[in-house]
């Protein structure tokens, strides 16, 4: 149980990171000109038998910061325990050309799941760098894209009659996704994670979905 549930948290928490951060073309999503709030839901297949739902409400200006704010369950198939996640993230778009490039930084708080006695919280900073390129056809855009994140956690397991223990550990990953947004405001996207670091852990695979609204950027 410990194993799984240290690798699956990790797993979730880099792979959220990429999802649930609002950075348009950096990340294929659609950007503020058209509105200056995002609303996003994400779902994840991270292994065999764990899955996540995310959903998390963003708000930035073109070319210029932008911060997003959410929360995650993650299920875990044979346990009727669930972790539960929350994440605060900022980033900043700079235009290169046709790229966009978005340094991304974020932090991490998750709760479970717990095992009889035992309760497990973890916590994860990230820092990254994303980078998107528009394909604009009409009122259709493909945005293919990729980001490169380092993230350090940290777990912590607490059980009575034992002492506290506290697991760390860093790990690097890179998010691949293809990005279709229409009107500039619906945004549909598949994502493929891929772990750099640890030779046990396969690729997880999700969707994320963005509806852009609120004010238009001047």
């Amino acid at each position: 149980m410990r194993k799984l549930t240290i690798s699956s948290l990790v797993a979730v928490v880099i792979t959220l990171h990429a999802a649930a951060a609002s950075a348009q073309a950096c990340l294929g999503l659609p950007s503020f000109v058209n509105g200056s709030v995002h609303a996003n839901v994400a779902v994840f297949q991270l292994t065999d038998s764990v899955q996540s739902v995310a959903v998390g409400l963003g708000a930035g200006r073109p070319n210029h910061l932008f911060a997003n704010i959410g929360g995650a369950q993650v299920t875990y198939e044979g346990f009727d325990e669930k972790s539960t996640l929350g994440f605060l993230e900022f980033g900043y778009q700079i235009p290169v050309s046709r790229l966009q490039l978005c340094p991304i930084a974020g932090g991490y708080l998750a709760a479970g799941p717990d095992d009889g006695l035992m309760k497990i919280t973890s916590r994860v900073a990230s820092a990254g760098l994303a980078a998107g390129l528009p394909i604009t056809m009409g009122s259709f855009r493909i945005i293919p894209n990729a980001a490169f994140k380092y993230d350090y956690e940290s777990t912590k397991f607490v059980e009575e009659g034992f002492e506290d223990e506290t697991i760390t550990s860093n790990s690097q990953g890179i998010d691949l996704g293809l990005g279709f947004v229409f009107a500039d405001r619906f945004g549909l996207q598949p994502i493929v994670h891929l772990p750099l670091s640890s030779s046990d852990s396969d690729p997880s695979f999700g969707i994320f979905a963005s509806v852009s609204f609120g004010w238009r950027a001047k």
